[in-house]
């Protein structure tokens, strides 16, 4: 899907360079720079950021005029997404002061969401901050099924990461379930 775009539900097509190429990382930019700059963050692991375009190219996300994500943030930042070659090398010894994973849980089976929270609890030293979508995507698999194959309520969520309370001690967690209500979006925090 990275390499060859995919279809949507609606029946258009979305290029390959649209695929995954780490855009919903922006709707949270301003708050990550936040939660960077008052915690005195010095370097980010973006888990499972796609092609990760955004970090060395410029965009105006929500009106918020910045060079790149990288530029704007101005921290020692690593790309991971196993199924993009340019960011697929994962150093699983390293730990990073903040973890962010924007919409790439709900891509994940249930059978593997243990092992996946699992690493990044684990890659977290401060932070752990988290955007799930509970709502099916625009986005369809090859097989024509929803590429959201994992659709959970906030609360069921919530109950997942107390599986992780030994590992929550010293992480603090930000999670937003994105929810679509009357074709609103909002972003309740879970955690």
């Amino acid at each position: 899907m990275h390499l060859e775009g995919y279809k949507l539900s609606n029946g258009e097509i979305r290029t390959a360079d649209e695929a995954y190429n780490g855009k919903s990382t922006l709707l949270f930019a301003k708050l990550i720079k936040e939660i960077i700059t008052k915690n005195k963050i010095s370097n980010m692991l973006d888990y499972d950021c796609g092609k990760g375009f955004f970090y060395n190219n410029p965009s105006n996300p929500y009106g918020l005029q910045i060079k790149s994500l990288r530029d704007y943030w101005d921290i020692d930042i690593d790309l991971y997404d196993p199924c993009f070659e340019e960011n697929s090398n994962f150093n699983e010894n390293k730990s990073y002061d903040k973890v962010i994973c924007v919409d790439v849980l709900e891509h994940i089976p249930t059978d593997d969401i243990d092992w996946v929270l699992g690493k990044l609890l684990t890659n977290a030293k401060k932070y752990l901050f988290i955007n799930i979508a509970c709502f099916p995507a625009i986005a369809l698999l090859p097989n024509g099924k929803n590429a959201h194959i994992n659709i959970q309520p906030p609360k069921w969520w919530h109950e997942k990461f107390l599986n992780f309370q030994d590992k929550l001690k010293n992480i603090k967690v930000i999670c937003i379930n994105t929810l679509v209500e009357n074709k609103k979006t909002i972003f309740p925090f879970a955690i």
